[in-house]
């Protein structure tokens, strides 16, 4: 700050460098009511009651700037929350869609599996069957050639079976 002598009134030089908004809001008030008291020919009670209302108008102009901006910045939380919810939403379902898309090809699976187990166990008991009859042809086909030799009596030694064994083909399953 600067005074210079020239004239009878005061003059204030303000130097700033840069910046704006409020704070030079504040400054320019601030400067504004000293002036005001220095140059105003008005009684104590009077300047008091000015300064009393300026200071509320001030207040009032800071609390009305601060309420609008806890408004915008509450706007803006709120813009944000029903974006990220909205992207939430999307991905959730997206990653249902992809979990339902999941869920059918494993059941499919599994009920393929299912049914090549059925078949297989089919297939087994057929080969079991078949091997059962095959046994019972072979033990009457050697009955009925050992009593053609011994003249027809029929006393031919019994065959027995005590195990038999298959052999599974992992062919289809591999």
């Amino acid at each position: 700050m600067r005074y210079e002598e020239d004239d009878d009134s005061p003059t204030f030089i303000i130097e700033t460098s840069g910046g704006g908004g409020t704070g030079a809001f504040l400054l320019g008030v601030l400067v504004g009511a000293a002036a005001a008291l220095l140059l105003a020919p008005r009684s104590g009670a009077e300047t008091q009651a000015e300064i009393a209302g300026a200071a509320r108008r001030l207040r009032d102009d800071v609390e009305g700037r601060v309420t609008g901006a806890r408004r915008s910045v509450a706007g803006r939380v709120g813009e944000a929350r029903a974006g990220v919810s909205g992207r939430i939403d999307s991905v959730r379902g997206r990653v249902e869609d992809r979990i339902g898309t999941v869920r059918e090809r494993v059941e499919t699976r599994v009920d393929q599996a299912r049914a090549a187990l059925e078949a297989g166990r089919g297939a087994a008991r057929e080969a079991r069957e078949d091997l059962q009859r095959r046994v019972d042809e072979a033990k009457r086909t050697y009955r009925e050639g050992l009593s053609r030799r011994r003249g027809g009596d029929g006393a031919a030694p019994e065959v027995v079976v005590e195990e038999a064994s298959t052999q599974e083909d992992a062919g289809d399953l591999a």
